[in-house]
This record gives C-alpha cells, sequence and structure tokens, in this order.
C-alpha cells in the first residue's frame, strides 16, 4: 500500500507540476508578465503541496460509483481551495471574483491533463499486458495452468 501511494504520488507530482507549469507559461505569455526565478521553485512547491491529497484522495481502489464520484468532488474541491490558497501566499495575484474563475479553469486544465496523460498510459500498459497475454496463451497454454502462479 506505502509503495503504491509513493508511485502514485510521484506520478501525480510530475503531471501536476507539468500542468501548472503549461498553465503559468500561458498565463505569462497571454498576461505580458515576467518571470522570476522564484516562481519556478514555487511551481515545484504546489506540485509536491497538490499531489499529496490527489495520491491520498484518488488511490483508493473504490467499487462504489458513487464513492469514487464523492472521492473525484472532494478531492476537486480540495485541490481548488489549496491553489487559491497558494496563489494568494505565493503572491501570484489576490483573491477577486475574477481571480477565482480564471483559477477554477486553470485547476479544470490540469484535471483534464492529469486524466488524459494517465489514460494514454494506462491504455499503454493495457495494450502491453493483452498483448503480453495473447502470446502467451497462442503457445497453446491454458489459463487453468497458471492459477497458482
Amino acid at each position: 500500500m506505502v509503495k503504491e501511494f509513493l508511485i502514485s504520488f510521484l506520478h501525480y507530482f510530475v503531471d501536476i507540476t507539468t500542468a501548472v507549469l503549461i498553465a503559468a507559461a500561458i498565463f505569462l505569455t497571454v498576461s505580458g508578465q515576467q518571470m522570476e526565478s522564484i516562481i519556478l521553485w514555487e511551481i515545484l512547491l504546489s506540485g509536491l503541496i497538490t499531489a499529496l491529497p490527489t495520491a491520498a484522495l484518488l488511490c483508493f481502489d473504490s467499487k462504489s460509483a458513487k464513492l469514487s464520484w464523492v472521492l473525484w468532488i472532494v478531492h476537486f474541491l480540495v485541490i481548488f481551495s489549496i491553489t487559491l490558497l497558494m496563489l494568494n501566499l505565493f503572491g501570484w495575484c489576490s483573491i477577486t471574483p475574477k481571480s477565482v474563475i480564471l483559477t477554477f479553469f486553470a485547476v479544470v486544465f490540469i484535471y483534464l491533463f492529469t486524466c488524459f496523460v494517465h489514460y494514454l498510459v494506462d491504455k499503454k500498459h493495457t495494450t502491453l499486458m493483452n498483448q503480453q497475454l495473447k502470446k502467451r496463451y497462442s503457445n497453446g497454454e491454458k489459463p487453468e495452468e497458471h492459477k497458482g502462479a
């Protein structure tokens, strides 16, 4: 369980940090602002801080669709709140209705980016596993022979 959590945490850290970097690059380009070097460390810190609840809340293998939706909604609200707090603490922007709306869309973008990356990785793993299973069972082996493995 701890190993799975750490692997999940590292995956989310990389995905979230990459998405935050993309969102920051877009924002800075559109707004015409220059970036100070400290912002890179703040992006890494924000990726670390948001990866923790992400790995904690989304690593549950829920058999219930209802519980999965509740976890996703709670997760989104936690991440959105943490993001607003960090925006204010880092001095990236003051909390206004406009900044809350822009932050909402940024968090949605990061969510979609992270989900898309995980979908691609999972799809690749599934394809590889299916190929290995086809290869194993195309050699005339029967599934019953591997029950003890």
